[in-house]
């Protein structure tokens, strides 16, 4: 699988220099780590998705799912609040809403792959629950 994040990553551009001042840079740098910290979030998110929907049938019980589940909604939640506190320093100043994290749609590109792996683990677990072989995608 292409790491989709660094995909949608490589056309962010961050604030040009001549634009900020000294305690401005400092804030960017700081939404610069915040940015990076949610590319990696991303990817983890990606990760555990990807590895649940590759394990066989055989694994996937009632236990598997809800760990899987539990760690897919904790990383998810991580993602959700590093998001909000972007965006929170994003508002203070206009300058930073040019920062490449709100040129792209990492945050609705995330959401979605967790929505779908949500109604997946679901739905393995609705079948497991009554008697029905897990299907495939």
């Amino acid at each position: 699988m292409p790491n989709i994040v660094a995909l949608k990553l490589s056309g962010s551009h961050p604030i040009p220099a001549g634009h900020r001042g000294h305690k401005e840079e400092g804030n960017v740098l700081i939404l610069d780590q915040l940015a990076l910290q949610q590319q990696i979030s991303a990817n983890f998110i990606f990760h555990a998705i990807s590895n649940y929907k590759k394990t066989p049938s055989e694994r996937k019980t009632l236990d598997f799912i809800a760990k899987k589940w539990l760690q897919i909604q904790m990383l998810w939640r991580e993602f959700r609040l590093r998001d909000k506190q972007i965006r929170r320093r994003g508002h203070k100043d206009a300058h930073f809403l040019e920062h490449g994290y709100f040129q792209q749609e990492l945050f609705e590109l995330v959401h979605e792959k967790y929505s779908a792996a949500r109604g997946c683990l679901s739905r393995d677990k609705r079948n497991l629950l009554t008697g029905q072989p897990a299907l495939r995608p």
